[in-house]
């Protein structure tokens, strides 16, 4: 069933397509959600593809594929994954799991009020931890006012020495931080580590794999931005962590193990893993998966903190193309290089779409 080579359209290997770029050949069926992208969709049919719009009628030589992911209400992208970000976020709701309370940054905001202490900066725009502070006092909190005000007033040639010509210099600042930015609670978590929960799931049901990811506060250097290295050299914070609300590197616990040592027994219990509390958010997850499963795909990694303060559980973020290097590792299936990550992601979602399938006929 899996493909070693990985050519275009390797079952279970959703590929996000154009109108010109068809990854089979005709005569090989398509699963294919017309709800996706009826426009895509029609353009397939007038082309001769066999089109599967229920995954019950897929078989092992069906091509799952995603389009560009906008419907008839929608005219770009951007404006479909807001409207399917807006009808998760409602169903999760609806089932009393939120995202912590964000609202977009201001400059001005920042400046002439106050955004409540402890929060995190947090840019939406930039994955694995980067660009995402914690702001906890308010030395803190001045020493932000302060990097924005240096990137607005354009001192970059002078204090950090570069050429006018330098595509940094000419960055508008002003739209870069009030566009990409927002203020986000910040969720205490239970013990001295910073923590999340990441549960990968398929349409089929299935739990694939969940493991709680920790690691210790420490002062890291996010000098890759130019906020990023303002806020840590020339106004530094006072926190022992910037990064909060998600977790980049650390260390996992993995869900359903036999052995566990004390201290991950400790922890695994300070965050209720085995509480009826935690059940409902698998099932919870796993409910919404098989619900949105156009939209999410074949696989997807939904990422949790837990506030021990109030017993709860927010919705930090979900995606469908996740990091899957501690799955693969507790799989035995090789994570090192670039051709050894996509062979191993091709395997993961042939595994999700075989069980997919096997469970809904």
């Amino acid at each position: 069933m899996y493909n070693k080579t990985l050519e275009k359209g390797v079952i279970g290997m959703e590929r996000i397509i154009t109108y010109d770029e068809i990854p089979v050949s005709k005569g090989q069926s398509i699963y294919f959600r017309m709800e996706t992208d009826p426009k895509l969709y029609i353009s397939l049919v007038s082309k001769g593809y066999q089109i599967v719009k229920n995954i019950i009628y897929a078989d092992e030589s069906t091509t799952y594929v995603t389009g560009r992911r906008q419907d008839y209400k929608r005219t770009t992208p951007e404006g479909y994954k807001e409207y399917i970000d807006s009808k998760i976020q409602d169903y999760f709701k609806a089932r009393k799991i939120v995202k912590p309370t964000s609202v977009k940054f201001s400059v001005q905001d920042l400046i002439e009020h106050k955004y409540k202490l402890p929060f995190v900066l947090k840019n939406e725009n930039q994955n694995g931890g980067r660009e995402k502070f914690l702001i906890q006092t308010e030395d803190d909190y001045e020493s932000l006012i302060c990097a924005c005000e240096f990137l607005l007033e354009k001192n970059l040639t002078v204090l950090l020495q570069l050429p006018e010509d330098d595509p940094r210099v000419r960055i508008n600042y002003n739209r870069y931080l009030n566009l990409n930015f927002s203020v986000q609670d910040y969720i205490p978590t239970p013990s001295m580590y910073n923590t999340t929960i990441r549960l990968l799931t398929s349409p089929s049901d299935d739990l694939l794999y969940g493991a709680l990811k920790y690691k210790m506060p420490v002062k890291e250097m996010d000098d890759t931005t130019l906020l990023g290295y303002l806020l840590h050299e020339i106004y530094p914070l006072s926190t022992p962590s910037i990064v909060s609300n998600t977790l980049s590197g650390g260390s996992n616990i993995l869900l359903g193990e036999d052995n566990y040592s004390d201290f991950e027994r400790e922890l695994l219990n300070k965050h209720g893993i085995s509480s009826k509390n935690f059940e409902s958010l698998v099932e919870t997850t796993k409910a919404a998966h098989r619900e949105f499963n156009s939209e999410l795909g074949i696989i997807c990694g939904f990422d949790y903190i837990y506030d021990y303060e109030k017993d709860q559980w927010y919705l930090l973020e979900y995606h469908s193309r996740p990091m899957l290097g501690d799955y693969s590792k507790r799989q035995g299936i090789a994570y090192g290089t670039k051709e050894e990550r996509l062979e191993a992601e091709g395997r993961i979602r042939a595994t999700a779409l075989t069980k997919t399938l096997k469970k809904t006929r």
